[in-house]
């Protein structure tokens, strides 16, 4: 095998809690994390030698600093490959955006190279790597439906949702930096009238739309709301065309929408899209 092409999805968060503040300036969540198809496209050509990569968006870093490259070198270096590889990125997932986008495209890198030089490195063994990379990037290359906890990184998979959640995304074209939003979250002010995650894991089981929406939560909301007005406005607007909730991913500024099956979703899509530039109708996996 001389290249292989791999679909480097994006991810939701269906809970995201955020618990306390840890020693190591990390602070302890409780997410309940949901794969979506709404996907990169990677593609891993081995080379005679070095690291090379590409990206049809001009904002993607692509230098020996960027997450895509240091997670090609990692993965050929601790297993001790002397040729060099080069890798093209097909951006859909949008920038900074609580989706996953850079986790899942190192995530995809992992999985690609280590298929391409038949490595033959278990699930297991490639979150290890993962997880000295990013805290979503165990996840990514988990994908489906998991419980993920202490930073992030460590994961327990759970069953898919079945049948799969059609969801409207929207992204409001602006980047929150993650750091700002743990920086200034009040652990104090948190709203948790119940166990959320508790709650949504019960949910899943019955794997019934009208439940999992009622039991979205996400601990940066209201501080990421009240600085940005317009993510609470998306899902408002999501929320009257039909959506059953919604929720912002993450530390944001994406916001989504969970609708009772595809058709609804299509209906709510075609009321929206003259509003919203980035907007996609998906389905989890």
């Amino acid at each position: 095998m001389k290249e292989i092409e791999i679909d480097s999805y994006s991810k939701i968060n269906l809970t995201l809690n955020i618990l306390t503040k840890r020693q190591d300036g990390y602070h302890n969540i409780e997410t309940i994390m949901q794969s979506v198809n709404l996907a990169d496209r990677i593609f891993i050509k081995k080379e005679k030698e070095e690291i090379k990569i590409k990206c049809n968006h001009p904002q993607v870093p692509i230098d020996a600093q960027s997450l895509a490259y240091r997670s090609a070198e990692k993965i050929l270096k601790r297993y001790r490959i002397t040729k060099g590889v080069k890798i093209e990125i097909d951006k859909k997932i949008p920038l900074a955006s609580g989706m996953a986008g850079g986790s899942a495209n190192s995530a995809s890198i992992l999985v690609g190279i280590n298929k391409l030089f038949a490595l033959n490195l278990s699930n297991e063994d490639l979150r290890g790597i993962g997880e000295e990379l990013g805290m979503d990037v165990p996840f990514c290359i988990q994908n489906g439906t998991a419980l993920a906890y202490h930073r992030g990184e460590k994961v327990t998979p759970l069953f898919p949702v079945n049948p799969p959640l059609w969801i409207i995304i929207i992204n409001p074209g602006f980047e929150i930096p993650t750091k700002w939003a743990y920086n200034n979250l009040d652990l104090s002010l948190i709203k948790r009238e119940k166990n959320n995650t508790k709650a949504m894991l019960e949910t899943l089981k019955e794997g019934e739309a009208r439940g999992i929406a009622k039991n979205l939560f996400n601990s940066f909301e209201e501080l990421i709301i009240k600085k940005y007005p317009e993510i609470g406005k998306i899902k408002g607007r999501l929320i009257k065309e039909g959506a059953l909730g919604a929720l912002m991913s993450g530390s944001g500024p994406t916001v989504f929408g969970i609708a009772q099956n595809k058709e609804q979703a299509f209906k709510i899509y075609k009321k929206l899209k003259s509003e919203y530039r980035s907007i996609w109708i998906v389905h989890t996996i």
